[in-house]
């Protein structure tokens, strides 16, 4: 596996645990060193080894997801065509977070390994039925809000 690969599954997994009622009051004023201390702890309690450059993609989606999260938001609303944000699962809301801040703030990462990404995450943790869910509306993004065709 690779290490972007393993820090975007972190990444799901830790993000995803922000959505507990516990934490969300909290994650728009924490400091880069409370997020660092928090992914070190669930990391330990999840007994997940990631390499230094696994820890420093973790931290930059995290930080970079929470700082964007809105605009993030408001690409993914815009291109959720018959639905409603709160119809798609937290996993699902999770996941779209995370590609589309990586498609739009990290243009280095080609397009379609994000997009693709997004879509096995999905199979793990989601339904089988969600990957044509998260290539529809990660690819319109990519192709239309984004301009990219890398």
């Amino acid at each position: 596996m690779s290490t972007k690969r393993e820090a975007r599954e972190f990444c799901l997994q830790f993000l995803y645990h922000f959505q507990l009622p516990a934490f969300i009051e909290q994650k728009n004023e924490m400091s880069s060193i409370d997020i660092f201390t928090r992914m070190q702890e669930f990391k330990q309690t999840l007994g997940i080894e990631l390499s230094s450059e696994g820890q420093a993609y973790v931290a930059t989606l995290v930080k970079g997801i929470l700082k964007e999260q809105k605009d993030v938001e408001e690409i993914l609303v815009k291109y959720l065509k018959n639905w409603k944000l709160s119809r798609v699962s937290k996993i699902e809301h999770t996941i779209f977070m995370m590609a589309i801040y990586e498609l739009k703030f990290h243009p280095e990462v080609p397009g379609k390994v994000v997009i693709n990404e997004a879509i096995e995450l999905g199979k793990k943790y989601s339904t089988k039925e969600s990957a044509g869910f998260l290539n529809g509306i990660l690819d319109s993004i990519y192709k239309q809000e984004l301009k990219r065709n890398d």
